[in-house]
């Protein structure tokens, strides 16, 4: 499809959005009933016009907005734990709703809200409070205390943090900033180290196939990042955190409402490590040493038929390890200590604009556009790593509702990716790897939500795109809930996704050892089916509500790219494999208030996950099939006090079976235990301090580093990790605030 027809189709959507009558819209806030003068909004509230099938869920921070109906004025409002309350509307176009919590008072039912969860899509909602469970320096340590997505170790030297999702390496799920995708390409693997945990607000995981409106790379599920808004937030946010090892971070956010439609907002970030730190003993720091600089400036119009935002964001990291003699800038030689550098920028331009039908107010329009720059030069012991990716990613979504029952969105998008790299081996002109690459493409795409009643949801959706190098791709999508009883959900789906392998990129941690790389010279997209289904039970246990959540999904993979460490000790294979591979997930989880202000979640996950190697059907190295999770979470009256504490059992993992040269692997992983914790003091409305530790058993791996004692021959491997590198580590901060 070229340019031309795709800008035809935007403008015609946004003509049509244009010629429709006047009407009105009933907009509002929900949130907790509280003593404190701090309005906390409450997600995911239920809000719909009484006898009608009309209705939404409050967003990220508490607010809605509904079309005004003639033949019903009554707003009924309802979200779990809390009670229910009902509005008279006549002439008002704004509302604001206090919903008490059903622990102190009597709980009044109201006939006509038999829903209790409206959302379609399986998704769990992860807000400031969770977040703040843990200190969640950044992104990749924000799902600590969630037992939904695992964190892990990428390797012994480079510190990064990776992610897993339905027993699949994060890389299957897509990452997006508001909705815009913002972790992958070539920061796939160390972006979630790029996004400062104190600047962001909530945390939407959705498992399984997600909408279509956001792509074709989406396989195990989608996470959407919410930051901190210009018009809403607090004034003034400022964190101070120090760990035992030496390292200092501090954020500030600011946000603020410069008239009644203009708000602007700056979130700052910068963190360092200057302390080498080396607790298993093995000659190599068990953190890079490092100094990040961050920063989000954006600005917010609200009129009423026209929204708009416009931000820019610059990131600055360097990161340096290896031995502990190793020193920033020095010669690199064989002779000399091992070291690790990587240097990364990034640049963003982005925006959002929504018209919105003054006639219609169920139809709108949305262009969202990101242009980004990722530059990251790097090395590891003599080897060298450049690369760089620009992208540009649009976006024209018009919505609108076909009666009470159907909505449709619809839009076209475009994403367009140059990367250029160069992988060098012993700092020669023997390069392994130079490929510069452009991807094109534009893409259309349809979603019909159908909700014939408060019990039965659908959602269906299909995308096309057009990819200059692959060819035309199409990602058909679908979602269906349904309310067995007021207690009991059922949500199903089903979808097809792909995505374009970066090799290197994301497999860093692995040529960080003595191991050469050999890529197919046709390697081709991923591509994957993934199909499950939740169960959502609520019952009551000693007169408090418990929920209990099952889950299975299965990913089958038709065109895998494996990564190979099984067939040679000198050698990483990547190349598609032949033959069928999947995964199976299944988890279940347990939510429950022992007493009112203590929380329990207890979760069990299995995996089943194969691939090929050569042809042959393996078990997945580096995934446990066993987990266990679990949080408890306390607080005091008016949360003066929080504690919390997380327990985390990891099962035996399949180790790759040709170690390094020379080198003894174990065939299997020994099981481990993690346990964190965390006591937050309120002191007053504006200042909390906290106090926690992590891995607080100080379990670390044995021989994370293999053939440390020489780095530089042929036995040394820092990629063969399945736990903890570092031992236990105490830290403390402070969050002051201005409402």
């Amino acid at each position: 499809m070229k340019i031309h027809i795709i800008v035809k189709i935007t403008l015609t959507l946004a003509f049509v959005s244009f010629q429709c009558l006047s009407a009105q819209t009933l907009t509002g806030i929900v949130y907790e009933k509280e003593e404190a003068t701090q309005k906390t909004p409450l997600i995911g509230a239920n809000v719909f016009w009484l006898g009608t099938t009309q209705g939404v869920a409050t967003d990220e921070e508490g607010k809605f907005e509904l079309p005004l109906r003639k033949d019903s004025k009554r707003l009924v409002i309802t979200y779990i734990g809390y009670l229910s309350d009902t509005l008279n509307i006549q002439t008002q176009t704004y509302v604001e709703i206090a919903l008490a919590s059903n622990n102190s008072l009597d709980v009044i039912v109201i006939e006509d809200s038999k829903s209790l969860d409206r959302e379609t899509i399986t998704s769990e909602l992860l807000t400031t409070k969770d977040l703040r469970k843990a200190a969640c320096c950044n992104l990749s340590e924000s799902f600590e205390t969630n037992p939904s997505v695992d964190v892990s170790t990428t390797d012994a030297v480079s510190g990064g943090k990776q992610i897993k999702m339905l027993g699949l390496d994060g890389i299957y799920a897509q990452i997006l900033r508001e909705n815009i995708p913002t972790i992958r390409g070539l920061s796939a693997r160390n972006g979630l180290g790029f996004i400062p945990g104190t600047w962001v607000k909530s945390i939407d995981i959705n498992k399984g196939a997600g909408s279509v409106v956001n792509g074709y790379e989406s396989i195990t599920g989608q996470i959407n990042v919410e930051l901190a808004k210009p018009e809403n937030s607090e004034r003034l946010l400022l964190n101070g955190y120090l760990n035992g090892n030496g390292r200092v971070e501090g954020n500030l956010n600011t946000a603020i409402r410069l008239s009644d439609k203009w708000s602007t907002g700056l979130l700052l970030h910068a963190s360092t490590l200057n302390n080498a730190v080396d607790m298993n003993e093995d000659s190599f720091v068990d953190t890079p040493l490092y100094t990040q600089l961050n920063a989000i400036n954006r600005w917010k119009y609200e009129g009423e038929n026209f929204k708009m935002q416009l931000g820019i964001r610059a990131m600055y990291d360097d990161k340096t390890a290896g031995q502990n003699d190793f020193r920033k800038g020095q010669e690199r030689s064989p002779t000399l200590p091992y070291g690790f550098g990587a240097e990364t920028q990034q640049g963003e331009v982005f925006g959002k604009l929504g018209f919105l039908s003054k006639s219609n107010p169920s139809q709108s329009l949305g262009i969202i556009f990101s242009a980004a720059h990722h530059r990251q030069d790097s090395f590891w012991g003599l080897n060298t790593y450049d690369a760089t990716q620009n992208t540009l990613n649009l976006q024209a979504i018009f919505q609108t509702s076909l009666g009470d029952k159907h909505q449709i969105k619809t839009g076209v998008s475009y994403l367009l990716d140059e990367y250029d790299e160069l992988y060098q081996v012993n700092q020669t002109q023997s390069t392994t790897f130079d490929r510069e690459r452009k991807e094109s493409v534009p893409g259309v795409f349809v979603e019909h939500v159908f909700n014939p009643s408060l019990r039965l949801g659908i959602v269906s959706g299909i995308r096309v795109d057009f990819h200059n190098l692959y060819g035309t791709f199409a990602s058909p999508r679908l979602h269906a809930k349904y309310e067995l009883n007021r207690n009991s959900i059922l949500r199903l789906s089903v979808g097809r996704g792909l995505r374009v392998a970066n090799p290197i990129a994301e497999n860093i941690g692995f040529l960080i050892s003595s191991r050469s790389l050999s890529i197919a010279n046709d390697l081709q997209p991923e591509i994957a089916w993934n199909y499950g289904g939740n169960f959502t039970q609520k019952f009551s246990i000693l007169k408090q509500e418990a929920t209990l959540t099952l889950d299975f999904y299965r990913t089958d993979f038709q065109n895998q790219a494996v990564l190979d460490l099984d067939t040679d000790a000198q050698q990483i294979l990547i190349y598609n494999q032949e033959g069928s591979t999947w995964a199976n997930s299944f988890q279940a989880n347990l939510s429950y208030p022992i007493m009112k202000s203590l929380d329990l979640t207890v979760s069990y996950k299995y995996y089943d996950v194969k691939t090929r190697i050569q042809g042959r059907l393996e078990e997945a190295p580096f995934v446990a099939k066993h987990r266990f999770f679990s949080n408890l979470a306390y607080a005091t009256k008016g949360d003066k006090w929080e504690f919390d504490f997380t327990t985390q059992w990891v099962g035996s993992q399949r180790m790759p079976t040709a170690g390094s040269e020379g080198q003894a692997m174990p065939l299997r992983s020994p099981y481990f235990w993690l346990f964190g914790g965390q006591i937050t003091h309120k002191i007053n409305d504006k200042w909390d301090v906290y106090l926690g530790g992590e891995n607080l058993a100080n379990f670390m791996q044995d021989n994370a580093v293999i053939g440390g004692e020489n780095p530089f021959g042929q036995g040394f491997d820092a990629g063969m990790v399945y736990g903890p590198v570092m031992g236990r580590v105490l830290y403390a901060g402070f969050r002051f605030t201005i409402p």
